[in-house]
């Protein structure tokens, strides 16, 4: 009889949000983050892509993680997801808008892949990647 083996290829950690924010805020690297949580580069850029996006942490944190890693590596932290635009992506189904493009609305849910619509001049601070106060 053959045995079944089985592989896993991914697996999902999961980190207290509170740990890390104060880990951040006390002023540790980018290395000891790595070091503490037994993180990849990699997972390193989607922790900070989820704290961003999640509402916890703005996007001056976000600038001023990259001034700490000036003559490093800064690939892993998401510079595009704070760079501001000057167009507007709003959700037709519930009117979210954001300078970053998504198709798939991060308040209702919705896959926007035809009914985004882009309007293009100043966007409001308020409306710039924040979709957890709602």
């Amino acid at each position: 009889m053959k045995k079944k083996v089985m592989t896993f290829t991914k697996t999902t950690r999961l980190l207290k949000v509170a740990e890390v924010l104060d880990d951040m805020f006390a002023g540790a690297s980018d290395e000891e983050l790595l070091k503490k949580y037994c993180l990849t580069w990699k997972q390193l850029h989607k922790v900070y892509s989820k704290l961003f996006y999640g509402g916890f942490i703005s996007k001056e944190v976000m600038v001023r993680r990259i001034e700490l890693r000036s003559g490093g590596d800064a690939s892993h932290i998401p510079v595009a997801e704070i760079e501001e635009s000057r167009d507007a992506y709003e959700c037709m189904t519930c009117g979210f808008s954001s300078s970053l493009h998504f198709s798939e609305c991060p308040r209702c849910k919705q896959i926007n892949l035809r009914r985004l619509m882009r309007r293009t001049g100043r966007v409001p601070l308020s409306a710039v990647g924040r979709y957890a106060a709602y």
